[in-house]
């Protein structure tokens, strides 16, 4: 990896630290009120996120098949499509919202487990 890939690099997971933060805590936004709820800009930092995840992972592993860097940023997107389910009323979104995320969060660790798994042996 040459010197320019690497300051790439990392200015990419500094800025997906701060949007990962600002999806999962919502502190973006400088409000402690209870009574505004930033939702849409959790969910906007997500979104901006999951692409810098695929380029992280290409960066940082520039020989990684296509699938792989596709599916790095799976979690995070079952999370944001959730979160956004909580805002507009969807019942399974929140009702089950930790449960979901947890088991579909489960199911993509798990399957990409297993494809790493497959291709290596």
């Amino acid at each position: 990896m040459t010197e320019i890939e690497e300051k790439v690099l990392g200015g990419v997971a500094a800025l997906l630290i701060v949007l990962v933060v600002g999806a999962v805590f919502g502190r973006l936004h400088g409000s402690d009120s209870a009574a505004i709820k930033p939702i849409g800009d959790r969910v906007a930092c997500g979104l901006l996120a999951l692409p810098l995840i695929s380029l992280a992972v290409r960066l940082a592993f520039p020989s990684a098949h296509l699938a792989w860097t596709l599916s790095a940023p799976l979690p995070l997107a079952v999370y944001v499509v959730l979160l956004a389910g909580t805002d507009i009323g969807w019942p399974i979104a929140k009702k089950h919202f930790t449960s979901t995320l947890i088991v579909g969060a489960m199911v993509i660790y798990v399957a990409m487990a297993v494809g790493a798994w497959m291709t290596h042996t």
